[in-house]
């Protein structure tokens, strides 16, 4: 009889747990697909900043490094984009990256934009989280803030 593999399990392990902050006025965005994903409450046609998280699970051959050139590359490619704030932080095991930047969005408005990404060594894989934040800077409420503070503090965790 044949062995039965099974996910989760050691060779596949399962992905790791999402949660962020709700500031009051924050709704979650169910709908789009993503692992967790959340907005401002917003009047009229305005801006309405979001918080948005995707997981990639990768292959062994993935690195850290080259996850940093691919995601700086990807905000080149935004109109008039220019890099604010990098840093890097976490732990051998689980790097992080953070960045800031301002981007020209599709009606011409000045867009903030604040990226976090954590990967996870699982492994055979790799799990790499990105948290996108997106906001207008000259919306004049403190979505920026609020901005920042959710995509800091989205925790990443593996179950046992």
């Amino acid at each position: 009889m044949a062995n039965t593999l099974t996910f989760p399990s050691e060779a596949f392990p399962a992905y790791p747990t999402l949660s962020a902050p709700q500031p009051e006025g924050w709704v979650a965005l169910a709908a789009v697909g993503l692992p967790l994903a959340l907005a401002r409450e917003m009047e009229g046609k305005k801006f309405r900043a979001n918080v948005l998280t995707s997981l990639t699970r990768v292959g062994a051959e993935h690195s850290f490094d080259g996850q940093v050139s691919a995601l700086t590359a990807k905000l080149k490619k935004l109109p008039r984009y220019k890099e604010t704030l990098r840093e890097l932080g976490g732990t051998e095991q689980i790097p992080e990256l953070y960045i800031e930047g301002r981007f020209t969005g599709a009606k011409g408005e000045l867009l903030g934009q604040f990226v976090r990404v954590v990967v996870l060594s699982r492994g055979y894989v790799y799990d790499v989280v990105e948290i996108t934040g997106t906001v207008s800077l000259l919306a004049g409420d403190n979505s920026e803030e609020e901005v920042r503070e959710i995509v800091k503090g989205v925790v990443v965790s593996l179950d046992a």
